[in-house]
């Protein structure tokens, strides 16, 4: 399409041509033929520099909405002659991020890279990326813009997030061994009084057994805990989206509860506890979260997910029902805990309230390393 400097030009070389004729002169004819010509020109160059060029990403297949990561897009210029000036690129990425950049020169045969960092914020599963290309050389006359798509697979994890019950509920907070996690040295079980021995800590002393031992002519006592905390011996992450009739179905709340889904699968996985992931949408296949492959496939599971409307109380009692007794079980669900706790089978449960995170727009994120 013309510019408004490309319809200046045609206008003035029209204007001259049709003064020329009325006329008669020569100097106005050449002058607005001239200006035919130089549009007919700059026509057929932009038409050629959006020939043969073609767009590849080099990125991680596999990235957690949310986290950053590096990103390199590649314009490759296949003419064997002509150069490539003033390419603008317009890439749709995973269909949540549009990211602008400019490509002042390719060199036939040759190929220019930009080098962008940024994160997704929504898990998506794309195989093509749309993209555009658009100059306006030579003179900026001509703004022609073409069109394509990029092949290259890129699957968005839910944005792992903790549940805040796997501290505050059980004993998996105390027990934990990792590093920055435990509150500090907790209480435990009592398990008696003994002896006083060197490295005890003073605030274990027990006082009134120690004053009683030293009318006996002894020495001080201290308490003996028993750990605070332990692993359970199995675990089972069970994932539905019943509720009860008149409850708000809110997609955000679909998208949150998959986020506490993998934070709780990676927490469990971190800590060296088996886990079995049953979900609706996975028609209650069960998953097993043993290995690193393991733990990918669900990812890719949940990465895959599509809410299940038709979820009822009868299609969970028989799931739970079959989960053996001496498995620790935590149910996850995108509809508000009220609306479903009360119609599960009565057993030990840690129930995750999907109300505990605010939720609102999250601003996309693409910047390039500088900034």
């Amino acid at each position: 399409m013309l510019t408004r400097r490309g319809a200046i030009l045609l206008g003035a070389s029209l204007a001259l041509t049709i003064l020329g004729v009325f006329r008669v002169d020569g100097i106005l004819i050449t002058l607005g033929l001239s200006g035919g010509l130089l549009l007919t020109g700059s026509w057929l160059l932009v038409r050629k520099n959006l020939t043969s060029l073609s767009i590849r990403l080099r990125a991680p297949t596999r990235v957690y909405a949310d986290h950053p990561f590096d990103l390199r897009v590649i314009l490759h210029n296949n003419r064997g002659l002509l150069d490539a000036f003033n390419i603008k690129i317009e890439l749709r990425l995973a269909g949540q991020v549009h990211i602008n950049s400019f490509a002042p020169w390719t060199a036939a045969g040759s190929a220019s890279e930009v080098h962008l960092r940024g994160a997704i914020p929504g898990r998506s599963a794309h195989s093509e990326h749309e993209y555009s290309l658009k100059t306006t050389m030579p003179l900026g006359l001509f703004s022609l813009k073409a069109s394509g798509r990029v092949s290259h697979e890129i699957l968005v994890f839910p944005r792992p997030l903790s549940p805040r019950e796997l501290s505050t509920q059980g004993s998996l907070h105390d027990a934990s061994l990792l590093p920055g996690i435990t509150p500090g040295h907790a209480p435990g079980e009592l398990r008696g009084v003994r002896p006083w021995q060197a490295g005890d800590p003073a605030k274990h002393i027990h006082w009134p057994a120690s004053a009683r031992s030293f009318t006996r002519c002894r020495g001080l006592r201290v308490r003996e805990n028993d750990p605070p905390g332990f692993y359970p011996r199995h675990c089972v992450v069970l994932f539905h989206s019943f509720g009860m009739s008149g409850q708000l179905i809110r997609a955000d709340r679909f998208e949150w509860a998959l986020s506490l889904a993998c934070g709780t699968l990676r927490y469990l996985r971190e800590h060296g506890i088996p886990t079995t992931f049953l979900a609706d949408f996975n028609d209650w296949e069960p998953l097993s979260v043993i290995s690193r492959s393991s733990f990918g496939n669900l990812l890719v599971s949940l990465t895959r997910a599509q809410r299940q409307h038709d979820t009822e109380a009868h299609d969970l009692t028989p799931v739970i029902d079959r989960i053996a007794d001496d498995h620790s079980l935590i149910v996850i669900s995108d509809m508000p805990k009220e609306s479903w706790v009360d119609t599960l089978p009565k057993r030990p449960a840690i129930s995750v309230d999907i109300r505990q995170h605010n939720y609102g727009a999250r601003k996309l994120k693409v910047r390039s390393p500088s900034s």
